[in-house]
């Protein structure tokens, strides 16, 4: 959409960061930027980067960036972190390894794209794209296909076998029909077969089970980050094994009896796991067994046409900081009652290996304020100031955001106002027709804004922002409307005498 993009052409900060930004190695600080304005001067930076990725300090935040940045790009994507310290339950959800597999999969496949993700992300160690390249089952209707092989296949990439398939990572034989739910899609597939010929490939509704689509050919991506072949299996299961006897018989000569039980009970566990039960699930920390080259996940983006921004550097040095030093801690005390082995203590990548990964691509620190460069481990070589303020909050008074308007359009600002909702953004222009304040509504991508004019438009940030410098406002919905909740009135139960919102709130056992 040029309304939103055109005007930062004007700015000549943004021009000489774009051409200073072709060098291949190029890393930039750009100062006096807002949390919302961030995203738009960064969807708006290199029009020739096929993929960027943005790299913030917490996981809140990143939820927060993710929202945002709906309205600048529609081709992006989350790459959550794990915690390496408690990832190891016996249950949990495989949504995190969804969102994972999702993301090295745009990747693979070339398709254009900006993931969200947080230092503590980068840190960990990943498979090489060679290894997920090698182990994608590629199914089509005019190549047989041995039914038994393509189970086998299926778990090694960690598919888990199941009599009807009900979430995503899981498959199913039953007869000639093949039900394979795809971890990094929204629907199962159903394979037909007879004999070694595929008959049909179709996606269907979980719930109803109905068809929704005839296909061709289908990729089929992995449904764990680790995946093993049996011999890989066996040569990282034999390194495990001689580490433990290692740790074991230290933990004995210093007369740590029940830790040397313990480690060597852990071990008999994940043999059994691995060889009886055929389970790959919650290797991660044993990666380095299994695995003698690793890579982060910056390094699956494809060099010289990829851009790395940093957001709030110096709050991104914090948390990777905490992250290693908690890690670090934690690890040595497990270490000494035999939770853990040798190598799952180095899996962590440190900080400075991470920023001199880094150093192969370009990189943009963008914060609100310079970070002192004795601190800064990112090193930019050059900086930029850039001159953002915030919107001021209407807080429902509609004759403020009349008044601000009006001044705004005699100082020859452009003006973009955003709604959630079409029918709002348009009722915005006929009250502020009204209040004699001239403005249109406008879904033309490729109308460009000029001095003097507002405009509304269909979309939704989560804070509003300008640039004094080039005289162009954005202001959010939010910004003009606040939402109020009505406290619900809180009632007495007649059976157990506690206060109650409402029916949702009752236990078994009220009664």
């Amino acid at each position: 959409m040029r309304a939103k993009t055109t005007p930062l052409n004007e700015l000549n900060e943004f021009e000489e960061l774009n051409k200073y930004l072709e060098k291949p190695f190029a890393c930039a600080e750009v100062t006096g930027c807002l949390d919302s304005q961030k995203l738009h001067f960064i969807s708006s930076l290199g029009a020739d980067f096929k993929y960027r990725i943005i790299v913030t300090y917490s996981d809140l935040r990143a939820k927060e960036i993710f929202e945002d940045y709906k309205f600048y790009d529609k081709n992006f994507t989350v790459y959550p972190a794990k915690d390496l310290i408690f990832y190891q339950a016996d249950v949990h959800s495989n949504e995190i390894v969804r969102q994972r597999i999702r993301c090295m999969r745009r990747l693979l496949e070339g398709r254009p794209v900006t993931v969200v993700t947080t230092f503590a992300a980068l840190m960990a160690p990943q498979i090489r794209p060679e290894v997920i390249k090698e182990n994608i089952l590629s199914l089509d209707k005019h190549v047989p296909i041995d039914e038994t092989e393509m189970a086998k296949r299926l778990i090694t990439m960690g598919y888990v076998r199941n009599y009807q398939v009900e979430g995503p990572g899981e498959f199913s034989v039953r007869g000639d029909i093949v039900d394979v739910f795809d971890l990094t899609e929204d629907n199962p597939y159903r394979i037909e077969l007879w004999g070694d010929e595929i008959q049909s490939i179709r996606s269907f509704d979980i719930m109803s089970q109905r068809s929704l689509e005839k296909l061709e050919s289908i990729d089929i991506y992995p449904a764990s980050e680790i995946i093993l072949d049996e011999k890989k299996l066996r040569e990282g299961m034999d390194r495990i094994n001689e580490d433990t006897e290692k740790v074991y018989q230290s933990l004995r000569a210093d007369f740590k009896t029940e830790e040397a039980h313990r480690l060597k009970k852990q071990t008999e566990e994940l043999s059994e796991q691995l060889f009886e039960l055929y389970s790959v699930v919650n290797l991660e920390s044993y990666i380095r067994y299994f695995y003698d080259d690793t890579v982060t996940i910056q390094e699956m983006f494809p060099k010289g046409k990829s851009c790395i921004f940093i957001d709030e550097p110096q709050r991104v040095q914090e948390h990777a900081m905490a992250v290693e030093a908690e890690f670090r801690e934690s690890m040595t005390h497990r270490a000494e009652k035999g939770y853990v082995l040798p190598a799952q203590m180095d899996l962590l990548y440190s900080i400075d290996n991470c920023i001199s990964r880094m150093g192969n691509g370009r990189r943009v620190l963008i914060s609100a304020l310079a970070m002192p460069k004795s601190q800064n481990l990112f090193s930019p070589e050059k900086s930029w100031d850039i001159s953002a303020r915030s919107v001021a909050p209407y807080n429902n008074s509609f004759d403020s955001l009349v008044s601000d308007l009006k001044k705004y359009v005699k100082n020859g600002y452009r003006v973009l106002i955003l709604s959630g909702s079409r029918t709002r953004a348009k009722r915005i222009v006929e009250d502020l027709r009204d209040n004699l304040v001239t403005a249109f509504y406008s879904e033309d991508p490729g109308r460009v804004l000029r001095p003097g004019e507002i405009m509304t438009y269909y979309g939704r940030i989560l804070k509003g922002f300008e640039y004094p410098g080039i005289k162009f406002a954005v202001i959010a919905e939010s910004d003009i409307f606040t939402e109020h909740t009505r406290k619900k009135k809180k009632r007495k139960s007649k059976y157990t005498g506690e206060k109650i919102s409402n029916f949702a709130d009752l236990k078994i056992g009220d009664y």
